[in-house]
């Protein structure tokens, strides 16, 4: 038998971050980084943030790349796919984290950023799996981990149905590909965050903004008494992308404080 603290170690392993430049897709890359994997994270832009989080990544030991990657563009994913493969020769493990988050009431939703939430938070997680996928496929092995939301999983009336529906299919994505390619040794899971620091999270945070009177509310509902940090969501990214949960294909892992739970769910 393995080792416990062993199963956790990813060593050897090659990760792909989408988003990770900042936020919780950083931490997530931080995390796999310190427990040994490389890691490439994308952008839209490779500089700025891209470049900082790369550099901090090295210095971890990690030998990382900034690739530019918008996920809704088709060539794009395509040649991404390309950049990994020629720079580490495979893929382990991908992080499809990028995303877009908005709050507005679906009385004043237009059709045009209805459309930008589906097509960045869904069909660019879609096309990361699938072009990624086929590399899996061909190595077979893999381990694909979709960054979903308790926004899913809860309604909320403040206008989220929007990134809610886009947070709930990737929920049904994972569940369809976990089933679908199995065969190939390819693991497929989702991470469900709550409230946490980063993300959508700063919008509330903003005292001069609309939503920051929901601060103290949501708060309460929170059993655990706080909001989530870096540390909560890389715990649980490398159990999943780690041999510590080499049996666990087609779960939804959520981080949220009891959240959840406490609204009745």
């Amino acid at each position: 038998m393995t080792n416990a603290m062993n199963l956790f170690k990813l060593d050897g392993k090659v990760a792909l971050v989408t988003g990770g430049g900042r936020g919780l897709g950083f931490y997530s890359a931080e995390g796999l980084a310190e427990a040994g994997a490389d890691v490439a994270i994308c952008g839209r832009d490779i500089h700025g943030k891209l470049d900082d989080a790369v550099k901090k990544l090295k210095d971890i030991g990690s030998n990382s790349i900034p690739i530019k990657c918008d996920i809704t563009v088709e060539d794009e994913v395509k040649q991404m796919v390309n950049q990994v493969k020629e720079h580490y020769g495979k893929c382990d493990i991908l992080i499809n984290n990028a995303g877009l988050g908005d709050i507005i009431p679906t009385k004043r939703m237009s059709l045009k950023r209805w459309k930008e939430m589906l097509n960045t938070n869904l069909s660019g997680t879609f096309l990361c799996c699938r072009e990624f996928g086929k590399l899996m496929i061909k190595q077979k092995f893999g381990n694909i981990i979709n960054f979903s939301s308790e926004n899913g999983q809860v309604g909320f009336g403040i206008g989220m149905a929007a990134y809610a529906t886009t947070k709930i299919g990737i929920v049904g994505l994972t569940r369809s590909l976990a089933v679908e390619w199995g065969k190939y040794n390819i693991r497929v899971n989702a991470i469900l965050p709550g409230n946490m620091e980063e993300g959508m999270m700063e919008f509330l945070k903003n005292k001069d903004g609309p939503m920051y009177k929901t601060m103290e509310p949501l708060l309460k509902m929170i059993p655990l008494n706080r909001y989530g940090n870096g540390d909560d969501i890389k715990g649980p990214i490398v159990f999943l992308a780690s041999d510590a949960s080499s049996y666990i294909s087609g779960a939804k892992i959520v981080v949220d404080g009891g959240f959840i739970i406490n609204s009745g769910l």
